[in-house]
């Protein structure tokens, strides 16, 4: 008998323990190659490597690809758990401990290849529907099925080479002097979870203190830059890391102090929640996190992908402005305008507004009259007395200085309010003073005429948007052009790159979390099912049996996604000034989406578990 028929024979023999390590290599190989499949299309090439959205694919995929990493070494170390006993063996038969490491490497590198080219053959059939999605997502308009040879080079290069180092650095954590450890890792009984109240408040109050720091951007912050938010991150997961662990132990201790505790099937599963609790709550913290991390990418990012037409309003109030400059000829500018009119005039109803200001180039200020003002009919008209002055917004979201026209020479002038929203395309004008029409008049500073146009359903308008700014484009010294329709498209594709690169990360995490919960379910599988044997043999019916699984694996659940849903809403709770309306929608439909999915994998992961416990 060879040694490769050995590891192969191993294999065939431990179908299990090999198969759940194969799935999640294979699930982490295959997010990874659709993502390649996507990011190397040709159509993706259109977008520049150097810009801010072809940086976030590239640091995409590296992360997609350390996850993977940590991810299959975390599987891997979960594999060689379950395998503790078989080694044991092998080297207590006279197996060296280079022949198990070979062995070892071996077995994994034969998972290796399988998975890769497993992932690669499901990638390529699953290829076509996933571009398909894609290109719904990307709004694209070519968006087929190509031979990704890039996209394949790249997964087997990376993964080979992953394969190996996490392999070879794996095998060497297999030590001779562990054999005894090893051949008793199914009695070890595992620590207790020791109090440390101290610790949880003291990383509480760190994690506050730098959240409200950096919240209220203190001087300190500013100076540390990076290292703030990198320490904020930290003391975050060592403050959850001690709620989830001290959170368990006071559970117990809660639980073994109801009167209720005596009844039934209650005192077996609290003493087996507490015999387990530690490895339970090292569960239960990382589900947590991966949770989180999902709940954050589908929140953030498909909220942000929702809220494109209101900040493309809000950024540019009219589907298209043109602004003639003092240099624009007058015949120049009226065959711009024709065309302009001409071009949206064939898209239906189009309703125009004439105006025009007085512009300060040196401060970037706007003097405007009420009677242009109110010519610009997206805001409510006003009408100012002979000495008051009206303030309107010229930058998106920037609250405008409204003493700032008294440092010009137009007598005494009283504030009479303030329109926060743009009236312009924002960064024309830092701000806009708009005074009686006779003030208007002594004003000597340069006229921009503005001509601006509103469509219906804009959003459709995309094409002749396309065709106006193609012709007509902003030249500096003669005109300004801006559009809402282009901008919305633009920031549209933008956003759902990066929905879509959310929604490839929330399946990462989302799968990771499952995994880690079926690993840490089969290794401690042949331990459960021994002990459940004995005491089924002193009286616990299948029905009792069923009760605790049932309780212990709805805490393993549902706790982590309780924990994470709550730390979400505080977050949002203490950054409410920041957020929107549509973020807590978003987020509360995603995490009832989510709920309904962890309810439905729990009736699965039960039934199964069961089987499995009692066959």
């Amino acid at each position: 008998m060879s040694f490769n028929h050995i590891v192969v024979q191993n294999i065939l023999r431990d179908k299990s323990t090999y198969i759940s390590y194969f799935l999640s290599s294979v699930f982490s190989i295959l997010i990874f190659f659709l993502f390649s499949t996507t990011a190397f299309h040709p159509m993706m090439t259109e977008i520049d490597t150097t810009s801010t959205l072809g940086i976030t694919m590239l640091l995409a995929s590296f992360f997609i690809y350390i996850f993977s990493f940590v991810f299959i070494i975390y599987s891997l170390f979960a594999f060689l758990k379950k395998k503790t006993k078989t080694l044991g063996l092998f080297m207590m038969t006279g197996a060296s401990l280079k022949q198990i490491r070979k062995m070892v490497f071996r077995e994994n590198m034969l998972v290796a290849g399988a998975a890769i080219v497993t992932a690669i053959a499901l990638g390529l059939i699953i290829a076509p529907l996933f571009l398909m999605v894609a290109k719904k997502i990307l709004r694209a308009d070519s968006f087929g099925m190509y031979v990704p040879m890039q996209a394949i080079m790249l997964t087997v290069v990376l993964f080979v080479i992953l394969f190996i180092v996490v392999s070879k650095w794996m095998t060497r954590l297999i030590k001779k002097e562990e054999i005894i450890q090893l051949l008793k890792s199914d009695v070890t009984q595992e620590k207790l979870i020791t109090s440390a109240p101290l610790k949880l408040v003291l990383s509480m109050i760190v994690s506050a203190f730098l959240f409200v720091s950096i919240i209220k951007e203190m001087s300190w912050i500013a100076s540390f830059e990076t290292l703030g938010y990198i320490a904020l991150f930290v003391s975050l997961l060592l403050s959850l890391y001690f709620v989830v662990t001290q959170g368990v132990l006071l559970a117990i201790r809660l639980l073994q102090k109801r009167p209720s505790y005596f009844q039934k099937t209650n005192m077996l599963f609290v003493s087996n929640l507490k015999a387990k609790g530690r490895s339970h709550a090292h569960i239960m913290y990382l589900l947590t996190i991966l949770l989180l991390g999902v709940f954050v990418c589908t929140s953030v990012l498909y909220s942000s992908y929702y809220n494109v037409k209101k900040n493309a309003e809000a950024a540019y109030p009219y589907s298209f402005q043109y602004v003639s400059l003092p240099k624009n000829t007058s015949e120049a500018e009226k065959e711009d305008i024709a065309f302009i009119e001409e071009a949206l005039g064939k898209e239906g109803k189009v309703t125009v507004d004439y105006s025009a200001f007085k512009a300060d180039d040196e401060h970037w200020i706007g003097f405007m009259s009420v009677s242009n003002y109110n010519a610009l009919g997206l805001h409510k008209p006003i009408t100012l007395k002979d000495n008051e002055y009206y303030v309107a917004a010229g930058n998106e979201g920037v609250h405008p200085n409204t003493e700032t026209i008294h440092d010009y020479p137009f007598g005494e002038l009283h504030y009479a309010g303030l329109e926060e929203k743009n009236i312009l395309s924002t960064g024309l004008r830092n701000a806009y003073f708009i005074v009686p029409d006779e003030v208007y008049e002594t004003i000597d500073y340069p006229v921009y005429k503005v001509f601006a146009y509103e469509v219906d359903q804009w959003t459709d308008k995309v094409e002749v948007a396309e065709i106006i700014l193609s012709r007509i484009h902003t030249e500096p010294d003669l005109h300004l052009t801006a559009s809402k329709i282009d901008l919305y498209d633009a920031e549209k594709f933008v956003k759902s790159i990066m929905f879509f690169i959310g929604f490839m990360l929330s399946l990462i995490f989302m799968s990771a979390a499952m995994s880690i919960l079926y690993f840490y379910l089969q290794t401690s599988l042949a331990g459960e099912k021994e002990k459940y044997v004995g005491i089924r043999k002193i009286g616990l019916s299948v029905k009792e049996l069923s009760s605790v699984v049932t309780k212990e694996l709805a805490t393993l659940i549902f706790a982590p996604f309780t924990i994470a849903a709550i730390v979400l809403f505080v977050a949002m709770f203490g950054m409410h000034s920041y957020i929107s309306s549509t973020f807590y929608r978003m987020t509360a439909i995603g995490v009832g989406i989510f709920l309904l999915l962890f309810v439905i994998s729990f009736f699965i992961i039960r039934r199964s578990y069961l089987n499995k416990l009692v066959n």
